[in-house]
């Protein structure tokens, strides 16, 4: 080998240690690092080319016509890349920016970079695209859940008081049963009736008799705990299920109730004026034991219910004092 050869190939060594060598170091943590070839030219001026929808026309920044899509060359428009490279490294201008194999290895890791860099943005893209599908799924999930839980209540739910319905009752009642069997608990129930309803519905009509209903949902609402399920059993009677609740505190609960309503009223519009209207609750009070039904559980609760009445209304009478000596 001459001299002169071995002095070239020297050459390319030592550019290939300073030029390419340290390319491939930083490209492990910055794929955008690229070799800067010298011999890049205008392929549009090159090869005077007049077309301007190219995309590279007359724009010195996209001097790798080969790794920009939808360029024309020889009369019509090539593909992307990955389609076009191997008629791209043929061309005359391709071969004239890579006259040593420095730039060859300089433009081929250019490429490979550019894969990896276009590769990235592209699955970025398809991250966010994804995310963005998640939180409208997530968003669609909530709503649908909301829509669920808003249909939920309805069928649940007495429009005209506001409390739960006589459907919901009993799988509550079945729903506590099982629970203080499991547990060997008890709970208590409360059903409460309007004395003198049929008056308020006589004298002043039925839109009073709803308001007077309402007036007694929202009253009971009120006063009850957060733990108690309130219920319209039917008419203008409610049953209220006091969960883990012993007799002494369920009549506590079921006195308070009804003295706290005596002070109540509903303002009717009466042809005499604006006339305020009250009425008094009768309530008789139930309390589970091992055994019992639903069914029999109300059947207690009414009977005891029906003794209040019977004995002056506006009043609480507990059921075990009709079977037990008080």
């Amino acid at each position: 080998m001459s001299e002169k050869n071995e002095n070239d190939i020297d050459d390319l060594l030592n550019r290939i240690q300073v030029e390419i060598l340290p390319l491939l170091d930083q490209a492990i943590v910055d794929d955008s690092v690229a070799f800067d070839n010298a011999n890049l030219k205008e392929c549009w001026n090159e090869k005077k080319c007049e077309n301007t929808k190219c995309a590279v026309h007359n724009n010195e920044a996209n001097l790798r016509c080969w790794q920009i899509s939808g360029t024309y060359c020889g009369g019509k428009v090539q593909g992307v890349f990955a389609e076009k490279y191997g008629n791209c490294k043929a061309c005359d201008l391709y071969k004239a920016a890579c006259p040593t194999v420095v730039e060859e290895l300089g433009e081929g890791l250019n490429n490979l970079l550019f894969l990896i860099h276009k590769q990235k943005a592209h699955n970025a893209k398809q991250l966010d695209s994804i995310k963005h599908l998640n939180s409208e799924l997530s968003s669609a999930i909530e709503n649908l859940d909301a829509k669920n839980r808003s249909i939920q209540e309805l069928i649940i739910t007495d429009k005209l008081t506001g409390l739960f319905n006589r459907n919901y009752l009993f799988t509550v009642l079945e729903d506590e049963i099982s629970r203080c069997q499991r547990y060997n608990s008890s709970f208590s129930i409360l059903m409460i009736d309007i004395d003198n309803f049929k008056t308020v519905n006589d004298e002043f009509g039925h839109l009073a008799g709803d308001n007077l209903l309402t007036l007694l949902g929202t009253h009971v609402k009120k006063t009850i705990r957060n733990t108690d399920r309130p219920f319209r059993y039917g008419g203008e009677e409610f049953v209220i299920v006091l969960p883990e609740t012993e007799a002494t505190i369920a009549l506590i609960i079921a006195d308070r109730i009804r003295t706290t309503f005596e002070n109540v009223s509903i303002e009717i519009a009466a042809s005499s004026g604006p006339k305020k209207v009250s009425r008094t609750l009768s309530i008789g009070a139930a309390f589970y034991t091992q055994g019992v039904t639903a069914q029999l559980l109300l059947q207690h609760a009414d009977m005891a219910m029906y003794r209040a009445k019977t004995e002056g209304k506006n009043r609480v009478f507990r059921y075990d004092n009709l079977v037990e000596p008080a």
